[in-house]
């Protein structure tokens, strides 16, 4: 997969009162990132979970501060089990 790496800057005393990890800042921001184009549903699950490099178990820990709305209807559960028939 093709990368794109994307930089900007960010004053220091913003970051520090939103609680963030500096040490993991480009980690949680590419996570926050991930989440906040599933919100707006841009993109799937999946692939959030792809561009934030975490599981769908991590997500869903994530997601519980973050309470972002899980979109998953009938049509992805059937999706889901007819790729797990093929396994």
């Amino acid at each position: 997969m093709s990368t794109l790496n994307i930089q900007f800057e960010v004053p220091r005393m913003a970051l520090a009162q939103t609680g963030l990890d500096l040490e993991n800042i480009s980690r949680d921001v590419k996570q926050m990132f991930a989440i906040f184009l599933y919100e707006h549903k841009k993109i799937s699950l999946s692939k959030a979970c792809e561009i934030g490099g975490m599981t769908q178990w991590e997500f869903f820990e994530m997601n519980k501060t973050v309470k972002t709305p899980i979109h998953y209807n009938r049509e992805d559960l059937k999706s889901d089990m007819e790729k797990l028939a093929d396994v």
